[in-house]
């Protein structure tokens, strides 16, 4: 028997995903329950809630990172491959 390809630790994140949604499908009362206490501690000013909220209803910030020489310039962003057909010399 061969062994599995691919990497399968997604499968393992994915089985408690399934089981908390299947829980909040069949439950739609404790949903509403988690539901209203994340507004709740927003609205008393709780950071990680507010966070929470905007997360949920923008979407997370997309993080940008720029790198820069130490003189400041930009670094190389790419690599460009020329063929050139050498001289009969």
């Amino acid at each position: 028997m061969a062994a599995p390809i691919g990497n399968s630790n997604a499968v393992k994140g994915k089985m408690f995903y399934d089981r908390l949604r299947k829980c909040l499908v069949q439950e739609p009362a404790r949903l509403e329950k988690i539901v209203n206490q994340l507004v709740t501690q927003a609205e008393l000013g709780e950071a990680w809630a507010v966070k929470e909220v905007i997360d949920r209803l923008d979407g997370k910030a997309v993080q940008t990172t720029e790198m820069q020489n130490s003189d400041g310039t930009p670094l190389l962003s790419g690599i460009q491959v020329m063929f050139v057909k050498p001289s009969d010399e």
